[in-house]
């Protein structure tokens, strides 16, 4: 037998973009202080690493952005969970360990992609709900973030390609 359905939680598009800026604070914050701070330890790559530090340095201001954008909806800043995000890291925990060296900074670096692809499709549906509330301001300061995610992946995409052509010369590794 079924439990019987519930009553939503979520009752309201404001509710709808508070909870979706509580998945962005997380994402961002959780980024920031572990995901690319890893990264940029594990990377032998001197550009990746340099992208890694580029890229948490944004990082840190695009928390700061979406905080004020809770600010401007009257809202305390508050964390949400963000499955996607968790199971991305717990991915990549799983498989770095088990490429050749020569392989992970490549492999760390698609990976990130598909981190920045993510982060994208949140803020767009956060802006797109932001717009609808006719929250200028909010949408102001989440397409800054945006922008400067496209920038990043972008980035993340040309080192990966260099990566994977670097990795594809590489001689096998035999054990």
């Amino acid at each position: 037998m079924s439990a019987p359905p519930q009553p939503p939680q979520i009752t309201n598009a404001r509710e709808l973009l508070l909870k979706q800026l509580s998945k962005l604070i997380t994402i961002e914050e959780t980024l920031a202080r572990t995901v690319l701070p890893k990264l940029k330890q594990e990377a032998t790559d001197e550009p990746l690493q340099q992208a890694f530090t580029e890229h948490l340095d944004q990082t840190r201001g695009h928390a700061d952005n979406v905080r004020a954008a809770f600010a401007e909806l009257g809202a305390g800043a508050s964390g949400g969970e963000d499955k996607v995000l968790d199971a991305a890291k717990s991915e990549r925990e799983e498989k770095v360990q088990q490429l050749a060296p020569a392989l992970r900074d490549g492999f760390n670096a698609s990976q990130a992609m598909g981190t920045e692809h993510h982060e994208i499709a949140e803020y767009e549906a956060a802006i797109r709900l932001a717009d609808a509330l006719g929250e200028e301001r909010v949408s102001s300061l989440l397409h800054e973030n945006l922008r400067e995610e496209v920038e990043a992946l972008e980035k993340l995409g040309g080192h990966a390609t260099r990566l994977a052509e670097q990795g594809a010369q590489e001689p096998a590794v035999r054990y």
